[in-house]
C-alpha cells in the first residue's frame, strides 16, 4: 500500500465512524488498533497520519467500509439512521446491538455485513 493510499483509507474510515458517532475506544476497537491512543485520534481525523495497516486492519476496514456501503443502500433517505441502527437491538441478532456484535471482532463484524448485504454470504 503507498502512502497515498494509506492516507485516503484512514481519512475514509475516520470519516465513516465519525459519521456513525462512535467513542474514540470503540474506532479503535474496531480497527483492531492498539497501539492507537484514543487522544491521539485526532491527528489521523485531520489527516496528519495514517494508520499502520496489517493484514487484520485491513480486512477490518474492508468490513468496515462494506457496512457503511450497505447501511447507505438500505437507508438511502436518511444516512443519519445508520449510527442509530447500530446502536439499538436487532430481533436477528437476539436484542443485540450491531455495534456491540462488531466491537466483539471479526466474526461479529462479518455476521453484521453479512446480515446487511446478503452477497457478501455468497463468498465465503
Amino acid at each position: 500500500m503507498t502512502e497515498e493510499q494509506k492516507n485516503q483509507l484512514t481519512f475514509s474510515l475516520t470519516q465513516v465512524m465519525e459519521n456513525w458517532q462512535l467513542a474514540d475506544q470503540e474506532q479503535i476497537t474496531l480497527l483492531g488498533l492498539k497501539s492507537i491512543k484514543p487522544r491521539h485520534l485526532y491527528l489521523y481525523r485531520r489527516g496528519d497520519k495514517s494508520f499502520d495497516f496489517d493484514e487484520t486492519s485491513i480486512k477490518r476496514a474492508e468490513m468496515i467500509l462494506g457496512i457503511h456501503e450497505s447501511l447507505g443502500t438500505t437507508y438511502p433517505a436518511n444516512r443519519d439512521y445508520a449510527s442509530l441502527w447500530l446502536k439499538r437491538g436487532v430481533k436477528k441478532f437476539k436484542h443485540k446491538a450491531p455495534l456491540e456484535l462488531m466491537l466483539s471482532g471479526e466474526v461479529g463484524m462479518k455476521r453484521v455485513w453479512h446480515f446487511l448485504d446478503c452477497t457478501q454470504g455468497w463468498r465465503d
